[in-house]
């Protein structure tokens, strides 16, 4: 899994600014755009902590 998690990782970083384009294109209030990246981001972090406990469990 953890290798996974780094090409993700550097997958985001490569393609940050077409996808920071991308989201101002769709979502072009800052508020909403920052929300819905909150959003991803804790649905990604809720995943990846389920997974591991499920691992430890």
């Amino acid at each position: 899994m953890s290798h996974i998690v780094i090409v993700l990782l550097i997958a985001a970083f490569v393609f940050r600014k077409p996808l920071g384009r991308l989201l101002a294109r769709r979502f072009p209030n800052r508020a909403r755009r920052q929300q819905v990246l909150g959003t991803i981001i804790a649905a990604f972090l809720l995943v990846m902590v389920l997974r591991l406990v499920a691992a430890l469990w």
